[in-house]
């Protein structure tokens, strides 16, 4: 089988964004929180435009005398940002995408990675904001999981030089907990207002979470609001924090891009149906799983064949785990970044038994890609689908074989498959699309915009 990395046809579109208005609850555009074009029309004596270089009290006026805003400066930190591959990375692009497309200022800071991870293929992407670099990441394990470690001699002084350089109104900060640059933006944001969003389940006993809890609330208090991808980051973290609460508001997908009308594959048309994997080789994300059911399924039936997208140093052990006789039938593609909704649209289902979870982006894409999904019945999982509408959810059993019937099942029952992916899709696009997601974190800039300093912390989490 020849393979070859045609670079992807992705389009961005960008449906108008109408200008802010004042009423009486606040600045709104159509129900959304504090937007508005670069490009605008003058506006009347009532509701009079100003410019960002009136500081330092530009939000002060903005908030007690009802100015229009033309622009809010807003700064992203972020250890994840392409070429690393994840879910992280995947929502900070979004996030600073849609706010920009809103007409936003917006600078993503993020660090150059040592070594920046090969892909099967190339996408160029649209980025209407500023990237900018700053320290180096370096790859290790933490959490059953692959992540980044941002350093840098003059980290600190370097951020806060990037972020007085910009005169920031509000700092967003993803992975609050992690140590060095989230932490380290945190300590040094000069903004009016420092958000950060919690990605993470730990799990239960966590010790390195319970070692630190007196340094991560000092961080914490320093956070003018809190989210959660999920209620399941609230459910892990939120008792080791009491008075702390978080705003649950999910990762958002582009539903534009992951699309049931993306392309199939030449080289997986033909007589297999295919079951695809996605993620990295964590052993948490669970290809250990997934290659003994598909071994059981195999035993069961010969027209399917596994797909498996990502990398990561256990490699050679999964592929030892492919009994020579199914080696031509399961597939190791690699990092694939501008294919993926082309190897979604040709896959019949998308399966993860992982065993640890926030949120699941994965299982998002495949729903927005109208691909129904047997998942694992994790709460991250459960918090984004439902059993029986938009696919399965499987106990894990260790050895597969509930990952085999689900599988099995979905197969035997094609109408009921595609009638799930429908499902998933018809939900993707109602609560998850970026346009719909950034609405929330609007609403909540401005709240933590209008709101006193010193009114940092309430008792409850906000759904």
């Amino acid at each position: 089988m020849s393979h070859y990395s045609p670079r992807s046809e992705r389009e961005f579109g960008a449906a108008k964004t109408e200008p802010l208005s004042r009423s009486s609850s606040g600045f709104n555009r159509n129900g959304c929180s504090l937007a508005s074009p670069r490009r605008e029309e003058k506006t009347a004596k009532s509701s009079p435009q100003i410019s960002l270089s009136d500081r330092p009290s530009l939000i002060d006026q903005v908030l007690s005398q009802g100015y229009k805003v033309a622009v809010v400066r807003i700064g992203i930190v972020s250890d994840y940002y392409y070429p690393q591959l994840g879910g992280i990375t995947e929502h900070a692009y979004g996030q600073a995408k849609e706010l920009s497309r809103r007409g936003h200022d917006v600078t993503l800071f993020t660090p150059n990675l040592v070594r920046a991870p090969r892909t099967a293929d190339g996408l160029v992407r649209d980025e209407p904001f500023e990237v900018s670099r700053v320290g180096r990441a370096f790859p290790f394990y933490v959490n059953a999981s692959e992540t980044l470690l941002t350093a840098g001699p003059r980290l600190g002084s370097d951020l806060h030089r990037l972020f007085s350089g910009r005169g920031l109104d509000v700092l967003h900060v993803h992975n609050p907990f992690g140590v060095m640059l989230p932490m380290t933006a945190i300590a040094r944001s000069t903004a009016r207002v420092t958000v950060g969003t919690f990605h993470s389940v730990v799990p239960d006993g966590y010790r390195p979470l319970r070692w630190s809890r007196g340094i991560l609330r000092r961080l914490l208090s320093k956070l003018d609001a809190r989210i959660a991808v999920s209620a399941a980051v609230v459910a892990s973290i939120g008792t080791h924090f009491a008075g702390f609460g978080f705003d649950v508001i999910p990762n958002g997908v582009d539903t534009n891009f992951f699309t049931p009308t993306a392309g199939t594959l030449p080289w997986l048309n033909g007589r297999k149906r295919n079951i695809l994997f996605v993620g990295r080789f964590d052993p948490r994300n669970g290809l250990k799983e997934m290659l003994r059911a598909f071994v059981l399924l195999r035993k069961r039936r010969q027209d399917v064949r596994l797909v498996i997208l990502g990398d990561g140093p256990l490699r050679p052990l999964y592929k030892r785990m492919v009994p020579p006789g199914l080696r031509e039938d399961v597939l190791f593609e690699g990092r694939v970044d501008g294919l993926r909704p082309r190897y979604l649209a040709s896959s019949e289902i998308l399966c993860t038994p992982c065993h640890l979870a926030s949120f699941g982006m994965v299982l998002l894409e495949a729903m927005s890609g109208g691909v129904p999904v047997v998942a694992s019945n994790i709460s991250g999982f459960r918090l984004l689908m439902e059993d029986g509408v938009h696919g399965m959810l499987v106990d894990h059993d260790g050895e597969g074989s509930a990952f085999c019937d689900a599988l099995d099942h979905m197969l035997e029952h094609p109408d009921l498959a595609r009638g799930m992916g429908s499902a998933g899709r018809q939900r993707a696009v109602d609560k998850f699309a970026w346009p719909v997601v950034v609405d929330q974190l609007e609403a909540l800039y401005e709240r933590a915009l209008g709101e006193p300093r010193n009114g940092r912390t309430t008792s409850r989490a906000r759904e």
